[in-house]
C-alpha cells in the first residue's frame, strides 16, 4: 500500500510540475525574439548566440525579427508567451529606455520577465556622417550644424531609442542643434546617410568601422570615453574638445524569458549561456563587435536593469522627450 502510494504522489507531482520543468528540456526547438529589424549589431549578437547555444542544447534555437513601436511589440510578444523556457527575449538597451518614454506599456519591464543572463555592453557609439558632408572633424560638424539657414539632421532607430538619446547628449554636450529624424531600423539609416536625407548618424562600432574602412561613410568620433579598437584612429568626442564628454552603449544585449518560467529552466538556460560566453569563438566574435563580455547569474542582469532604468529616465527628462 505504501508503494502505491508513493507511486501516485510520484505520479501526481509529475502531473503539476509546470511546463518546462522537466529534465529533458528542451524537448523542441526554442525562440529567441529580437524585437527590431535583422542587420543591427543585437541582431548578430542574437544569431551568434542561437547558434552556438544550440549545439549545446541539442535543439535548434530560431531567431525572430518582431519589430516595431521601439521593440514593445516583439518585447510584449515575450511577455505574453507560455512560462515554459520555449520562447526567450534577446533585449537590446530600449528595454530599459521604453519604461520613461511610454506612459503605459503592455507589460511590466521588471516583473513580467525572469532574467536569464546578462550577454554584455557596447562601451560607446560612432558618430558618423554622409561623404557629402563637408566636415572633417566633430568641431566642424558643430559648426555647421550652427550655421545660419544650414539644416543638419541625424537618424535613430525611432523616437527614444539610444541613437536618438546619443544625439540629443550630443546636442546638449556641445551646443549643437541637430534634427533628429526616426527611421525604422539600422537598415534605413545608413540608405539616409547614402541618400543625403540625413546627414549623420549615431552607430555600434562594428557596423560604424566596416562602412567607415569601406570609405561608404566618414567616422568623427567615438562617444565612449576610451578610443575603440576597432577604430583606434578615430577621436573620442571628449579628444575632440568636450571635455569629459561619455555616453555609452548601454545595455547591448540581455537574455529574457517570460516572469514564472521554472527556475530549473532558467538555470539550465543561464548554465548554457555562460558555457557559450566562454568559448574562443565566440569571445573572439564578440570582440568585433565591440561587445565587453557579461555572464554570471541572473541577478547580474536584474542590477543592470535597475542601474540603466535610472540612468536612461534621467536622460530622457533631460532631453525632454514627453512620454508616449
Amino acid at each position: 500500500m505504501k508503494r502505491l502510494l508513493g507511486a501516485c504522489l510520484a505520479l501526481t507531482s509529475a502531473l503539476l510540475a509546470p511546463p518546462g520543468a522537466a529534465a529533458d528540456f528542451p524537448d523542441r526547438p526554442i525562440r529567441l525574439v529580437m524585437p527590431f529589424s535583422p542587420g543591427g549589431p543585437t541582431d548578430m549578437v542574437a544569431r551568434t548566440l542561437a547558434q552556438h547555444a544550440a549545439e549545446r542544447l541539442g535543439q535548434s534555437i530560431v531567431v525572430e525579427n518582431r519589430a516595431g513601436a521601439n521593440g514593445i511589440i516583439g518585447t510584449g510578444a515575450v511577455a505574453s508567451a507560455p512560462p515554459d523556457g520555449y520562447m526567450l527575449l534577446l533585449a537590446p538597451t530600449s528595454h530599459t529606455i521604453n519604461p520613461s518614454l511610454y506612459k503605459k506599456l503592455p507589460y511590466d519591464t521588471v516583473h513580467d520577465f525572469a532574467s536569464v543572463i546578462y550577454v554584455g555592453n557596447s562601451p560607446g557609439l560612432v558618430l558618423v556622417v554622409g561623404n557629402q558632408v563637408p566636415a572633417k572633424s566633430v568641431q566642424e560638424l558643430v559648426e555647421l550644424a550652427r550655421k545660419p539657414g544650414t539644416s543638419i539632421a541625424y537618424g535613430s532607430a525611432g523616437n527614444g531609442n539610444l541613437l536618438h538619446l546619443a544625439g540629443e547628449y550630443f546636442n546638449r554636450a556641445t551646443g549643437s542643434r541637430m534634427l533628429h529624424v526616426p527611421y525604422k531600423g539600422a537598415g534605413a539609416i545608413i540608405a539616409g546617410l547614402y541618400s543625403g536625407e540625413i546627414q549623420a548618424a549615431f552607430l555600434g562600432p562594428p557596423q560604424a568601422a566596416e562602412l567607415i574602412q569601406g570609405g561608404k561613410l566618414r567616422g568623427l568620433a567615438v562617444t565612449s570615453p576610451k578610443r575603440i579598437p576597432q577604430l583606434p584612429d578615430l577621436p573620442t568626442i571628449a579628444e575632440s574638445g568636450y571635455a569629459g564628454y561619455d555616453f555609452d552603449g548601454g545595455i547591448q544585449a540581455a537574455i529574457y524569458a517570460p516572469a514564472a518560467t521554472p527556475p530549473a529552466v532558467i538555470a539550465k538556460l543561464n548554465e548554457v549561456f555562460n558555457a557559450v560566453l566562454q568559448e574562443p569563438e565566440i569571445r573572439e566574435r564578440f570582440a568585433t563587435l565591440a561587445l565587453d563580455i557579461g555572464g554570471g547569474p541572473p541577478s547580474v542582469l536584474d542590477q543592470q536593469v535597475a542601474s540603466r532604468m535610472e540612468l536612461y529616465s534621467g536622460l530622457v527628462r533631460q532631453a525632454g522627450i514627453q512620454p508616449e
